[in-house]
C-alpha cells in the first residue's frame, strides 16, 4: 500500500519527456563476413524518437517509456528496419552529493520489422549497473547485460538445420568513462566483452556451413548470401569519441567502435563502426 501511494504521488508530479536522435553511421563489416569478398560495407541513416516518465519512490527513480526507431542503409536496403518498442529503469543513488556512487537497472523490449522478413523479430535487453563521479570532470560506470532477440519466421533451406540464424542471445561485461575536456567538450571511452550468438552472412562458403546451428537465406545483403547462426562467440569492443554540448539538453556524439570476434574454426571477424549523432533529451 505505501509503494502504490508512493507511485500515485510522483504520478501526479511527473511528466512525459520527449527524446529525440537522428544521425549517420558507416559500418565496415556489416556482414559480419570472414572473407573479403563477402564483407559488405555500408551507411545508414538512423533516427530515434521516444517519450519517457520518471517517478519518485522513495529514495530511488523509476522510468517508463517508449520509442520508434529507424535505419535506412544506403545500399543494402534489405537490413533497413523499423522498431517500436517499450523500456524501463529503475536507478538509485547511495547517498548526496555530487561524488555519491549509484547502481540502476534497465530493460526494454522492441519488435523490429525490416524490409526482408527474415530480417523481422523481437528484441530485448536487460542490465544492472553501477557508477560513480570522480570530482567534476569524470564519471565512471561498469555493469552486465543479456540480449536476446526471437526471429519471426522460420526460413529453413537446409534439412537437419534451423531457419533462424537471426534468434541469438549474449552475455556482456562492459564499462564506460566520460570525461569533460571544458565546459562543453567531453570525452567518451568504453569497452565490453559479449560472449553468445552471432550471425555472419557469407555467400556459400563450407567451413562456416558446419559450424553454424541455423541457416537462411540472406537477399538484404545480395541475392546469393546466406545468413549462419553461430554459437559461443567472443566479441570484444573499444569505443572512443567526442561529445559536444550545443545547449543544456542537446549534444552531438561521434564515436568510433572496433569490434573484434572469434568464433571456434577460425571463423573470426571485425568491423569497425563509425557514427555521428544528434541527440535531444529533455
Amino acid at each position: 500500500m505505501m509503494l502504490a501511494a508512493a507511485l500515485f504521488a510522483s504520478a501526479v508530479q511527473a511528466q512525459w519527456s520527449p527524446q529525440f536522435e537522428a544521425g549517420f553511421l558507416h559500418d565496415s563489416n556489416l556482414s559480419r563476413a570472414q572473407r573479403p569478398e563477402d564483407r559488405v560495407a555500408d551507411a545508414a541513416l538512423v533516427a530515434r524518437a521516444g517519450l519517457v516518465r520518471t517517478y519518485a519512490v522513495g529514495d530511488a527513480d523509476l522510468s517508463v517509456g517508449a520509442d520508434a526507431r529507424s535505419t535506412a542503409y544506403s545500399s543494402s536496403h534489405g537490413a533497413s528496419l523499423l522498431a517500436l518498442g517499450v523500456n524501463g529503469g529503475w536507478r538509485r543513488k547511495l547517498g548526496l552529493g555530487l561524488s555519491a556512487p549509484w547502481v540502476a537497472a534497465d530493460a526494454s523490449i522492441a519488435f523490429e520489422n525490416a524490409r526482408e522478413d527474415v530480417r523481422d523479430g523481437t528484441r530485448g535487453l536487460a542490465s544492472v549497473l553501477a557508477g560513480k563521479r570522480f570530482g567534476r570532470a569524470l564519471e565512471a560506470s561498469a555493469g552486465f547485460s543479456y540480449d536476446k532477440r526471437v526471429q519471426r519466421e522460420d526460413h529453413a533451406v537446409v534439412p537437419g538445420y534451423g531457419g533462424k540464424p537471426f534468434s541469438v542471445q549474449g552475455r556482456s561485461l562492459f564499462a564506460r568513462a566520460d570525461y569533460a575536456l571544458g565546459d562543453r567538450l567531453g570525452l567518451v571511452a568504453a569497452a565490453a566483452e559479449r560472449h553468445g550468438d552471432v550471425v555472419s552472412s557469407t555467400r556459400r562458403n563450407f567451413a562456416i556451413f558446419v559450424a553454424s546451428n541455423a541457416i537462411a537465406e540472406d537477399p538484404a545483403l545480395g541475392a546469393d548470401f546466406i545468413a549462419y547462426r553461430l554459437s559461443g562467440g567472443r566479441t570484444r569492443s573499444l569505443t572512443g569519441g567526442l561529445s559536444w554540448e550545443l545547449a543544456r539538453r542537446a549534444t552531438i556524439d561521434a564515436t568510433l567502435t572496433k569490434d573484434d570476434t572469434q568464433v571456434s574454426g577460425g571463423l573470426d571477424y571485425a568491423a569497425v563502426v563509425f557514427a555521428v549523432t544528434f541527440a535531444y533529451r529533455q
